[in-house]
């Protein structure tokens, strides 16, 4: 079990359900610096799909 633990967390970025949602997180950057230069037409956030965030 610890070696199947091991597995899913060595890479955080393969888009699994557990991994780090870099979609979410890119998005939420865009659309602070966007608000930042004072632009209007911002992208819709990411939303989640099944209660987990890609």
């Amino acid at each position: 079990m610890m070696e199947l633990v091991g597995d899913y967390s060595e890479n955080p970025f393969e888009g699994l359900g557990n991994d780090i949602p870099m979609l979410s997180l890119c998005r939420v950057i865009e659309i602070d610096m966007r608000e930042m230069l004072g632009e209007t037409d911002l992208p819709p956030a990411i939303a989640p799909v099944n209660g987990v965030l890609m």
